[in-house]
């Protein structure tokens, strides 16, 4: 008699009221080329940036950062401030990596051409 074993999806609610999914088989959760939803869900420091002195602003510590200064003054709370960072830093990142897999992939491939190349000879 063979037995199944069940695998289910599950929403844990934790007592500080996050969330997390139990999904067996996934090790990990990321971003993956999110810049036009992050542009959505914060469009109120994209607007903001239009005002930048900067157009490649960063809005960490340039000079004339209209971001910058909607934190200091209070229109902008610090918590959301942080969120937009954190997550155009994470979307960075996965840009990153894919920039990286795909050098990787290039490079292999020319490796390989290589040794077929050499074993033909």
């Amino acid at each position: 008699m063979m037995l199944k074993h069940k695998t289910h999806r599950e929403l844990l609610t934790l007592p500080c009221g996050a969330m997390v999914i139990d999904t067996p088989g996934m090790r990990g959760l990321g971003m993956w080329d999110s810049a036009e939803e992050l542009e959505k869900a914060f469009s109120d420091i994209e607007l903001l940036a239009v005002s930048c002195r900067f157009k490649n602003c960063t809005h960490t510590n340039e000079p004339g950062c209209a971001v910058n200064a909607a934190l200091a003054d209070g229109p902008l709370s610090a918590e959301r401030g942080q969120s937009y960072q954190k997550l155009q830093t994470e979307n960075a990142y996965a840009e990153d990596a894919k920039s990286y897999l795909a050098a990787k992939e290039k490079k292999f491939k020319e490796i390989s051409k290589t040794n077929k190349l050499n074993r033909k000879r």
